[in-house]
């Protein structure tokens, strides 16, 4: 049976599904990309200086308090509308402010924002635009560490507070397994902020992230975000430098590093990282403290250099030819091996839940029925 006659059969037999020879579908690959506020970043999440975030990919950006991962959100929804997108923000802490989304160019007259932190209600919301059918629509949810179920605050109400976090993880993922596939059938960006906390223990392993293992699992792209301080010549703070870091990607090759500069007055510098990466492949000369393209000088300094990007676009192309021809890769290779210690711990962990033996089992058993006795 040939492959177009398999592809037939199944059309016919099995309803409601994507059938297609694999190189004819549009449902396998990404038909679109939305930029971020940084060329560096848009290189480590799609190889190309002009790309950034494909479409049919539900992207979790996570770090600690003020890293970022709520500007980076806002910053995308502003691009994806110049490109026909429809934003919908779903703030679980009340933190998407007015003012916020101004400041970084979000029109808001454009944006469907939903406030709400109870996860049944989440999972009501993604259902609705998954039954509307609506295409090229950019997702925000903020954050999943905001999420709890509406059944502890009734309980509380009752002075009987139970917490069930096992259950609540289990409707997380159930929800963001529904966000991805909105963004699959749907043309679709999906962004989730969450938090990260130190792990313990004697093996260095990368931060915990809140929402569970749901969170490492579910989105196609991962990217966590670090900060240090920007300061000046005379120790005052004027920005901050993120570290952005794809823990997993499944459009490029995960681990890559990119530079993101913030400044409190001029705003986030699109070029930050650039000029490295340009003597790295032979495009920028430095000489002393100059830097040049050809015979043209860019600037005296790494800062005035970066700037001065704005004023030759050839030296971006220049740079993306060269990224696209030698598939350049910034790969930290203590990330990669920390993701893949945590990989082998949670592997363990679920043996383990596994592993119980008919004597563990006994003893599960009857603390159990001795606890309903007591009841």
């Amino acid at each position: 049976m040939s492959l177009n006659s398999i592809k037939e059969l199944l059309l016919k037999n099995v309803k409601g599904t994507h059938v297609s020879v694999m190189s004819e579908s549009d449902i396998s690959k990404s038909s679109d990309f939305v930029k971020t506020p940084a060329l560096d970043l848009n290189r480590i999440l799609s190889g190309n200086l002009f790309k950034g975030i494909p479409n049919r990919n539900l992207v979790g950006i996570v770090g600690p308090e003020h890293a970022g991962k709520s500007s980076f959100m806002i910053l995308c929804m502003a691009e994806a509308i110049t490109k026909g997108y429809t934003p919908v923000i779903i703030d679980t802490e009340g933190g998407v402010k007015d003012e916020f989304c101004s400041r970084w160019g979000l029109d808001l007259s454009k944006v469907l924002y939903i406030y709400t932190p109870w996860i049944n209600k989440i999972q009501s919301v993604l259902a609705s635009l998954k039954d509307s059918g609506e295409k090229k629509l950019i997702i925000g949810l903020d954050s999943v560490g905001g999420i709890d179920k509406i059944g502890s605050y009734e309980s509380a109400l009752k002075d009987d507070p139970k917490a069930d976090q096992g259950q609540l993880q289990k409707q997380i993922r159930s929800m963001l397994k529904l966000m991805l596939n909105i963004c699959i059938e749907q043309e679709s960006i999906g962004i989730v902020t969450s938090h990260f906390y130190s792990r313990p223990g004697l093996i260095p392993l990368p931060d915990e992230i809140s929402g569970g293992k749901a969170m490492r699992l579910f989105p196609s792209i991962q990217i966590m975000l670090k900060k240090a301080l920007i300061k000046d010549a005379d120790k005052n703070i004027t920005g901050n430098e993120i570290t952005a870091s794809t823990l997993k990607n499944r459009v490029y090759p995960p681990f890559q590093e990119a530079t993101i500069n913030i400044d409190y007055q001029k705003g986030i510098q699109p070029y930050a990282g650039l000029i490295d990466l340009g003597i790295k492949a032979g495009i920028i000369t430095k000489g002393g403290s100059w830097y040049s393209y050809g015979d043209v000088k860019l600037g005296q300094g790494a800062d005035k250099a970066t700037e001065s990007l704005k004023d030759y676009p050839q030296v971006l192309e220049d740079i993306n030819t060269w990224l696209e021809t030698t598939k350049y890769s910034s790969v930290n290779e203590n990330l990669k091996a920390a993701e893949d210690a945590l990989a082998e711990v949670l592997k363990n962990d679920k043996e383990e839940e596994n592993s119980f033996t008919n004597d563990e089992e006994d003893v599960i058993n009857v603390k159990k029925k001795t606890v309903r006795k007591r009841k």
